[in-house]
């Protein structure tokens, strides 16, 4: 779990492409990348590779990004790539 999480961070590319992706590159942007992210963070605290401390760090994160208000905004801003990767990083630096 712990390497996924590590390959999502340092696999995809922070980069926003002036042009909209449909299902081509490894980019951060990408809803599927959040989706992935996601659910390997609620099956990491679930199975006990994340520990409990990122608990409500990574709950306030789900919630945020599972919103409404996240699925209408019409494009993944930098902010959201930057908030992603300090959790990551946390989580990563806290796991080694």
């Amino acid at each position: 779990m712990i390497e996924r999480l590590r390959c999502l961070r340092d696999g995809y590319s922070d980069e926003i492409p002036e042009e909209i992706l449909h299902g081509q590159g490894r980019f951060k942007v990408r809803r599927n990348w959040w989706h992935g992210l996601i659910g390997y963070l609620e099956r990491g605290l679930e199975y006990g590779d994340i520990p409990k401390e990122f608990g409500e760090e990574i709950e306030a994160f789900v919630e945020r990004y599972t919103s409404e208000e996240f699925h209408r905004q019409p494009l993944t801003t930098s902010d959201d790539i930057s908030r992603a990767n300090s959790l990551l990083d946390k989580i990563l630096d806290g796991t080694e």
